[in-house]
């Protein structure tokens, strides 16, 4: 296990279950914090070990123009490694009609993205755990 901080600085990861790594969407990321905030994904690449991401909140970051940019240029060139060391993304969605909006938006964008790792959906924590726990597994 990498000896890493549990939270990352802008505090929306928390590492402290790892090989589960939790994020909480921002509502927004100002400009100013835009590249700082990808790096804290780049971080999680660094550790050069599987994990699965599990995450909760807003669909995206609204009104983060910069960020959103930085993102997608940061998806696009670590593809590869993304595919190598995310078994997998879960978000966590209690809420059944927001689940099934959720869930039909990530249907669309695996058929326009090549999406690195599985994906899905899930009402619960104890769902997203079992998951988790089914494609760290594998």
């Amino acid at each position: 296990m990498t000896d890493a901080p549990a939270q990352s600085a802008s505090g929306d990861f928390d590492l402290s279950g790892w090989p589960v790594a939790r994020y909480r969407m921002p509502e927004r990321v100002p400009d100013a914090e835009a590249e700082a905030r990808v790096a804290e994904f780049d971080a999680l690449l660094a550790r050069n070990e599987r994990f699965v991401l599990v995450f909760h909140g807003p669909e995206m970051p609204k009104d983060s123009p910069r960020f959103m940019r930085a993102y997608k240029t940061w998806f696009g060139a670590t593809k590869e490694t993304q595919k190598r060391l995310c078994a997998g993304a879960i978000r966590v969605e209690p809420d059944a009609e927001r689940r099934k909006s959720f869930t039909m938006k990530v249907l669309s964008l695996m058929n326009k993205v090549f999406m690195p790792y599985p994906y899905t959906v899930v009402g619960s924590e104890a769902e997203a755990q079992a998951q988790a726990k089914a494609w760290l597994a594998a």
